[in-house]
């Protein structure tokens, strides 16, 4: 039945016959006698050739914004850095209002510790980082752990371990560094974190000094208004606050034991005096 399928009139059946030895070697001598004997080429060719080491291109230039461009962006790091400043703020009033730290939140009084300066060559307190917060200086919650580190250090470096007095604020000094690494550690989005990474190294990359803002508060230092009132007597402020307000110890004496109440509205007079002046 396969068979009929064909037909020999139509050229539809073909008869194959087993090749003899001289048509296998026909068939083969071309690839094995010709080809296959040939030498291979010679490793002189071009193709084998080191190529050219050619230095590295320079990166492309990064694309030029417009004015309005600029303009957007700026608006929407200082977004960004807004919400970091007012989760910075939030972290120093917790820790200002910690009696536990109270001798952390104002600059060290010279009067009451004259070699303050000579043996610690960059202060640090809580009320300064308030101000430094508010100007802008700040793009990374990194920034401001450093600071915090600053104030841990000096007070390390000034009170040395010797007696109780000194040991006390060792301790609390270094307490405030673990207390505000948790805060922040615990609070903060790492993707926040990383925003403002990126914000600080594009400033860098635009040529914006990191350190200011013109996003900040105008007039921030000025002088204070005098009482222009017409008989009204002038009187030191410095001495009146010194005889209103007992002294505030600092981090190289030993804190004072007072109520909470008086601590913090102590801490936010002295705080907005030092900030004025």
């Amino acid at each position: 039945q396969v068979k009929e399928l064909f037909i020999n009139d139509y050229e539809e059946v073909f008869k194959i016959e087993l090749p003899n030895k001289d048509e296998r070697r026909m068939f083969f001598e071309d690839l094995i006698v010709n080809q296959a004997a040939k030498p291979p080429l010679s490793k002189n060719n071009a193709a084998w050739q080191p190529l050219e080491v050619l230095p590295v291109a320079p990166p492309p230039k990064p694309k030029q914004l417009t004015e309005e461009e600029i303009r957007q962006l700026e608006e929407q790091e200082e977004d960004t850095l807004r919400e970091l400043r007012i989760f910075l703020r939030d972290v120093t009033h917790r820790l200002a209002v910690d009696r536990r730290f109270r001798a952390f939140t104002k600059p060290v009084d010279p009067e009451e510790v004259p070699d303050y300066d000579a043996v610690i060559k960059q202060p640090m307190d809580l009320s300064a980082v308030l101000s430094k917060i508010d100007l802008h200086q700040y793009l990374t919650a990194r920034d401001f752990l450093k600071d915090i580190d600053l104030i841990c250090s000096n007070a390390l470096e000034y009170n040395p371990d010797k007696d109780p007095g000194d040991r006390l604020i060792r301790h609390r000094a270094c307490t405030l560094r673990d207390t505000a690494y948790a805060i922040v550690r615990e609070e903060i989005d790492e993707d926040f974190e990383r925003c403002c990474e990126e914000i600080q190294e594009s400033r860098k990359k635009r040529g914006m000094c990191c350190s200011s803002s013109k996003y900040a508060p105008s007039y921030y230092h000025v002088m204070p208004k005098q009482n222009s009132v017409p008989g009204c007597k002038k009187t030191d402020s410095k001495g009146s606050e010194k005889m209103k307000m007992p002294a505030v110890p600092v981090d190289s004496s030993t804190p004072r034991s007072n109520s909470k109440l008086h601590f913090i509205q102590t801490f936010l007079e002295k705080v907005s005096k030092s900030l004025i002046l």
